[in-house]
């Protein structure tokens, strides 16, 4: 297996990490940042460059987030993008971060890779373990 290390991979809205102990990628989201869909397809674009092309679990963490537009979600959603990760945990703390990620499982949660919406990263955390290596 080729375990990805400890870079980072920084885009327009936010940063890629690997957590080596958990077998999980991470995507921290900026703070105030508005996601539309140029950033939502550089970001599908860089965990694929970040992973190497291997699926990898992700814990997308939207608490900083201020707003994803409907083009951006729906190219989240889409057979592309969802090819690049294997299971994704949508972390929100704040009421906006979970209405992001409210709306994206309701429109788009019935899709082919598992995606939860998490208040509390240990269990997104916890949860997305059960889709690694």
């Amino acid at each position: 297996m080729n375990e990805l290390g400890d870079e980072r991979l920084k885009t327009r809205t936010g940063e890629f990490s690997f957590d080596r102990e958990n077998g999980i990628i991470r995507f921290d989201v900026d703070e105030g940042a508005v996601q539309t869909l140029a950033d939502a397809k550089e970001n599908i674009a860089a965990n694929k460059r970040f992973s190497r092309g291997k699926p990898y679990p992700v814990l997308c963490d939207l608490t900083r987030c201020k707003a994803t537009d409907l083009d951006a979600r729906n190219y989240f959603a889409s057979e592309e993008a969802t090819q690049a990760y294997r299971a994704m945990a949508l972390l929100g703390g704040r009421p906006v971060a979970r209405m992001i990620g409210n709306i994206f499982l309701t429109v788009y949660g019935n899709r082919a890779k598992p995606i939860r919406l998490f208040i509390d990263e240990r269990e997104a955390i916890q949860w997305l373990k059960g889709f690694a290596d």
